[in-house]
């Protein structure tokens, strides 16, 4: 008999539909279990009944941004330590992210060897 294997489990905020899919895709591809919502509100909302592994969050969102809902995930002890990668295009949320506790950024547009890297290597740093 096999020995089961649990899948880490990423969500990913982002409100651009095309590349909140191609995220979601390319996690998949690499064995996680990925959920994909719009926004830092359905982000929060996707929390409540579950723990992630690890988010992806986009900075700008309407809504609720992705600084305020890491702000929230923040305020919550079942989630204070479940590591954040902001994605964005704007270099200058890096200092606000950074005081959040940002596992890590990447810079859109994403690279999908840069994704999987930086998925990979904060998982391994948070295990």
């Amino acid at each position: 008999m096999s020995k089961p294997v649990f899948r880490k489990t990423i969500i990913v905020a982002e409100d651009d539909t095309t590349m909140r899919e191609l995220i979601g895709l390319h996690l998949q591809a690499a064995g996680y279990a990925v959920r994909a919502v719009r926004n830092g509100f359905e982000a929060a909302q996707a929390c409540l009944g579950l723990i992630p592994d690890l988010v992806l969050t986009d900075v700008y969102m309407p809504r609720m941004d992705g600084m305020e809902f890491v702000t929230l995930l923040r305020a919550d002890p079942r989630l204070a330590e479940v590591p954040v990668i902001f994605l964005t295009i704007d270099e200058g949320a890096y200092p606000q992210g950074k005081a959040l506790g940002a596992a890590g950024f990447l810079t859109k547009p994403i690279l999908v060897d840069k994704l999987l890297d930086t998925v990979r290597a904060v998982l391994a740093e948070a295990a």
